[in-house]
This record gives C-alpha cells, sequence and structure tokens, in this order.
C-alpha cells in the first residue's frame, strides 16, 4: 500500500536516514545521533511519559508509550526505555536499523539493535499515540 507522504512521516523517514549506519559518512550526522539518544529532560510535572504493555518482542507484546504530547517526546521516551534496558547507546548496544510499521490500525516502531556481545535484539514500540505529532 503506498501511503501519501505526510508530515510525521517525512519526520520518521528523516528520522531513520539520521540514524542509519550509512549516515555516520555525512558531516553533522554524530551530533544529529548524539542529540536523537539523548532524552531531552522535562521540566517536572511537565511530561509524564509511561510504557505499558508487554516485553515489545512482536507488535502484540509490543511496548506502548503513553503520555508524550509529541512525536519527539515519543522519540525521547523509547530511547529512554532502550537505555534502561539495555544500557548506554554505541557502548553497550548500536541501533541497526529502525522502521514505522502499519499494522491492524496501530503505528509501531521496529528498533533493532546489536549488543556488545554481538546478539540481536527487535523491540516494538506501539507509537500511535504520539505519531505525527509536531
Amino acid at each position: 500500500m503506498v501511503r501519501p507522504l505526510t508530515p510525521g512521516l517525512a519526520a520518521a523517514l528523516l528520522f531513520t536516514f539520521l540514524l542509519s549506519p550509512i549516515s555516520s559518512s555525512f558531516p553533522g550526522a554524530e551530533s544529529a545521533y548524539a542529540q536523537a539518544v539523548q532524552p531531552t529532560p522535562a521540566k517536572p510535572g511537565k511530561i509524564k511519559i509511561t510504557f505499558k504493555g508487554g516485553p515489545g518482542d512482536t507488535t502484540a507484546t509490543a511496548v506502548v508509550i503513553s503520555g508524550a504530547p509529541n512525536s519527539r517526546a515519543g522519540i525521547d521516551g523509547e530511547y529512554y526505555f532502550l537505555m534502561k534496558k539495555f544500557g548506554k547507546p554505541k557502548a553497550d548496544w548500536q541501533l541497526q536499523r529502525q522502521s514505522v510499521i502499519h499494522e491492524k490500525g496501530k503505528v509501531y516502531d521496529r528498533m533493532d539493535i546489536e549488543l556488545k556481545d554481538g546478539s540481536k535484539k527487535t523491540i516494538f514500540f506501539d507509537i500511535t499515540e504520539f505519531f505525527g505529532k509536531l
């Protein structure tokens, strides 16, 4: 199915490009990655992101991110979850691929990571609540 390019989809595609291994050869890519993986500090009491659902092994057991007022805060939440579960990005794990999946009326972010021991993990986040919000 072909989807029109919406601002949310364009942002997701740009985010995927900035974090892809290919982009590391472009000037500024490292700083864009660093900004993406560093959660933006929220003012106390302003944003409360919660994680529900399952362990994220499949779309059926996806980690549900709630409370994100926009895509940026939701993405920060994804990286916060990954850091709490797997450690520091680039030291303990490396993002290999990120993709957006539309399935059964929901939107998921699939994050494929490689741990420092060489093992690979895939984590699914249900991003329906904040996907495309600017």
